[in-house]
């Protein structure tokens, strides 16, 4: 038997779909030629699904963090954008690497997003 999860496939489907609309590029600086990341972030949608955050945690490439992440939300639940904000902020040493938080959620919608950031 497999564990394919019809009903989880569709409501990804559905959540994603919803926002494919979303274009990094629509949130433009005033004072430069890159991406206002505070705007986009705002603009995008408050849950992602599950897998999606999971593949960002794991992009740290750190256990602990992703064993604190798996503890801290329930698998299959779709994570809210302020929780996986909160959840991430604890993981930092400055504030001023919260624009890889925003980033790194945006880049479900736009992986080019740390170059139309400045962030590489």
């Amino acid at each position: 038997m497999s564990n394919f999860d019809l009903r989880k496939y569709l409501a990804e489907g559905k959540l994603l779909k919803e926002n494919e609309g979303f274009n990094v590029d629509d949130y433009p600086d005033e004072d430069d030629d890159l991406i206002d990341l505070n705007k986009a972030f705002k603009a995008t949608p408050d849950k992602l699904p599950y897998d999606k955050v999971l593949d960002i945690i794991k992009s740290y490439e750190d256990e602990s963090i992703l064993n604190d992440f798996k503890s801290e939300f329930p698998e299959g639940e779709d994570i809210n954008k302020e929780d996986y904000s909160d959840f991430s902020i604890t993981l930092i040493d400055d504030m001023s690497e919260v624009s890889y938080i925003q980033a790194n959620w945006i880049s479900v919608f736009d992986d080019t997003v740390y170059e139309k950031a400045g962030l590489v």
